[in-house]
């Protein structure tokens, strides 16, 4: 038997040896080959100018190297055929080199022929991608260009003589015709002036321009192996990285963007419909459906490539089973050839799904952050009494910042769904009857799912209620915290915010506890369910126990354990997001200022005018703060707003800017308005009352400074209430400058001096004599 016809299935090769057929057709018989041949013609020319066009091709790269111009055309400028081409010739490459490795015992010449065809065809995978200089270039393009010639012409030659063409012959074909879009790509791109190579860049970078995000100018290959990041991966190894050598966001990434689509399309949907049920979700999914999309593609190739795992061992275990005799080159390297593609899907899809699924939650969750900021903004009275600072805190703190999980363990449910049925279909078509006894505990796990669920849903909103509790009182306890150290009650709002805390981790133990339950159950289920099939197939003898369908049932469990063992924690994560996602809903539902509560007249000689106003901070009750309000005051006059303590000054002046609820009435003001407000109690402690907040806006706004600004602002009655030198009363360091200028006055001063100090321990206990809370 001739050494070519024992190996038929590769006379498609690029170097295109002649089918054992056609040599025989034209009275080839064995190797010996006559010279005048067409098929030893054939086999020569083609396999002397692919080695030639490869020696000149690493001669080019050998001189180069020696020049130390040796560089690989970056990722991001690699035309797409050449991305393409590039791996398919590789894994040509590494199918001839396991073809030499099988005929190596019978043929060790038909073996060596095979290795020199791999390498290359491996060199013409690293020529589409490493061309460092103008020489090497148009070897390269020249390469390919005869390459894919002789391959059509090949492949024509064969049809024409009836003859057949192999897996390989219709593979190298199609790699051919993208050597040649590879070449005339490229062509084109130097006759441009953008060939990638070193010649055609600057050699000084033009500084002070913006930095362009590395995900956003990457081409297809790059984006696909993720090698846009091989340059930060370089200099973080060189060094450590600083924030000026992080690459800055794409444009889509931007919370800007986010928030300007999220926005958007909710008020879109708000002025459509009334209905506020999960429209927190559905505005999302609207503004991402894309992206949405695109990961539950890679997730459904991952889910796919997974579960087929146990279907190309039940092959290769059949395969390894056959006789000697029955076992065919050809199969056993389109298994090897299944595996090495089902992984490859497998790794690069689940790259991409995970990469894709955070980057969307980043979206998401910079979306809802600036969301929630921009509602805090216009929020209404009755919102803000609904909640508080420390609950707002929490929704971007906790609640939208969870968001950046969620695609991920959105797909992970439903892929968790499609793999568990797929375990169960490839059950039934290897033990057939067998599987019917594990549909029991798969179905009394699906059976507890219910109420687990609603117990992890009730203690996951519990928690989130005392945390919010816990937030609320640590908030107002900080704003507060000079009157609590004031009166000494830091116990008692210790004690208090403790037993918040309390209430929370109580609440949070419970939600673990139930989740360590839920998660031991569904880590041993998978064990039982083994148990029961392989039982189940023993009892009914639906298939034959050898090592095929052990083994196969074996990985097929694993596929099983997989959503088992995930579910628990793929159901407490979709609970926590779907609270959250409601909380955020009604916050955002909530009502906000009203835009008509101020006629902005920009053309006007009056800068405020109120007629008629009242203005109330729940307006749902009835109850008015502010009564028959009439002001005017024109351009460039400064009105003072004074009054004792809750008289309204403060409702005033947020009623000018439409902060409070307008009842009835009317109030026009120009564009903009200055205030100011001061404190309505002094300390003259540390400062006096020449130094009142009063007097410092007089000197602010130019009124002239006297005791008529204290009578005006009712302010003449709290100074002396509090000391007795009324208007001038003075702090510390003044009395003890007095001392040296009036010696009765010191000695008064002395004889108060020596009065005996209340002691701090019967202060602090009349301080907690007269605490609201007690």
């Amino acid at each position: 038997m001739p050494v070519i016809s024992q190996f038929n299935m590769v006379a498609g090769t690029p170097y295109l040896l002649a089918s054992s057929a056609a040599c025989q057709g034209q009275g080839g018989g064995d190797l010996t080959l006559e010279l005048g041949s067409l098929c030893f013609s054939q086999m020569i020319l083609l396999d002397l100018v692919n080695l030639l066009l490869t020696a000149i091709y690493i001669s080019s790269l050998l001189i180069a190297a020696c020049k130390r111009e040796f560089r690989a055309v970056r990722a991001g400028d690699l035309p797409f055929p050449c991305a393409v081409a590039s791996p398919c010739c590789a894994l040509l490459g590494i199918a001839c080199v396991c073809l030499g490795l099988g005929a190596w015992g019978s043929s060790p010449h038909g073996a060596l022929l095979f290795f020199l065809r791999g390498f290359v065809w491996v060199s013409l995978s690293v020529s589409l991608v490493v061309r460092p200089t103008r020489f090497s270039g148009a070897v390269a393009m020249a390469w390919w260009a005869v390459d894919a010639v002789l391959i059509t012409a090949n492949s024509l030659e064969k049809i024409a003589t009836g003859g057949n063409l192999g897996v390989l012959d219709v593979l190298s074909w199609a790699v051919g015709f993208l050597l040649l879009l590879s070449a005339i790509r490229v062509c084109r791109s130097l006759a441009a002036g953008d060939g990638g190579g070193a010649e055609s860049e600057p050699l000084l970078a033009a500084g002070g321009g913006e930095r362009r995000a590395a995900f956003g100018e990457a081409g297809f290959f790059s984006r696909l192996t993720f090698t846009w990041m091989d340059s930060l991966l370089r200099l973080g190894y060189s060094k450590p990285l600083g924030l000026g050598d992080i690459p800055p966001l794409d444009a889509d990434d931007a919370a800007a963007e986010a928030c300007r689509k999220f926005l958007c399309e909710w008020h879109r949907r708000r002025r459509e419909s009334h209905k506020t049920s999960n429209l927190v979700l559905r505005v999302l999914a609207e503004c991402h459906k894309k992206e949405l999309l695109l990961t539950a593609l890679y997730t459904l190739l991952r889910t796919l490539s997974f579960a087929a795992s146990p279907v190309m061992l039940y092959c290769f275990v059949s395969y390894s089973d056959r006789q000697e005799r029955e076992r065919d080159l050809g199969t056993g390297a389109a298994l090897v050839a299944g595996l090495l593609g089902m992984k490859l899907v497998e790794s690069l899809s689940q790259r991409h799904w995970f990469f894709g699924s955070r980057r969307l939650g980043m979206r998401m969750r910079s979306a809802l952050m600036a969301a929630v900021f921009e509602k805090q903004l216009r929020l209404s009275s009755e919102g803000r009494g609904r909640h508080s600072s420390g609950e707002i805190a929490n929704y971007i703190a906790v609640d939208a910042y969870r968001l950046g999980e969620f695609p991920y363990w959105l797909h992970l449910a439903w892929s968790m769904l499609v793999q568990l049925v797929l375990a169960i279909a490839l059950l039934f078509w290897i033990v057939g009857a067998g599987a019917l006894p594990a549909l029991a505990p798969m179905a009394i796990c699906g059976v507890l799912n219910v109420p687990f669920a609603r117990m992890l849903q009730q203690y996951q909103s519990r928690f989130m209620q005392a945390q919010d509790e816990r937030q609320r009182a640590t908030a107002e306890v900080l704003h507060s915290m000079k009157i609590v150290k004031l009166q000494s009650w830091e116990d008692k709002f210790r004690a208090t915010v403790q037993r918040l805390r309390d209430a929370e981790v109580r609440w949070l133990g419970e939600t673990q506890l139930k989740k360590a339950y839920g998660s031991a159950l569904y880590w041993v289920s998978p064990t039982v369910i083994s148990a029961v099939v392989l039982a189940g197939t023993a009892a009914v003898q639906s298939a034959p126990l050898d090592a095929g369908v052990v083994f196969t049932v074996l990985a097929t469990m694993r596929v099983v354990s997989e959503p088992m063992r995930m579910l628990p924690e793929v159901m407490s994560v979709m609970i926590q997001v779907k609270v959250s996602l409601d909380r955020i809903g009604k916050f955002l539902t909530e009502d906000e200022f009203q835009d008509d509560a101020v006629d902005r007249t920009p053309a006007s000689d009056k800068s405020l005018d109120v007629h008629n106003g009242i203005f109330s901070w729940e307006p749902s009750k009835g109850t008015a703060t502010l009564k028959d309000i009439n002001i005017t005051a024109t351009r460039g006059q400064k009105i003072a707003v004074c009054g004792p303590v809750g008289a309204g000054k403060s409702s005033l002046l947020c009623a000018t800017l439409g902060e409070i609820p307008r009842m009835s009435g009317s109030v026009r003001g120009r564009e903009w308005l200055a205030g100011l407000c001061v404190p309505d109690v002094v300390d003259p402690e540390r400062h006096g009352a020449r130094q009142h907040p009063l007097r410092e806006a007089d000197e602010e706004f130019g009124v002239r400074e006297g005791p008529e600004v204290l009578r005006a602002g009712q302010g003449h009655g709290e100074l002396p209430a509090r000391r007795p030198d009324g208007d001038r009363a003075e702090g510390p360091q003044h009395e003890r400058r007095a001392e040296a200028e009036d010696p009765a006055r010191k000695g008064r001063l002395q004889r108060r001096r020596r009065l005996p100090p209340r002691r701090p321990f019967q202060r602090r206990r009349r301080a907690h004599r007269r605490h609201p809370l007690q």
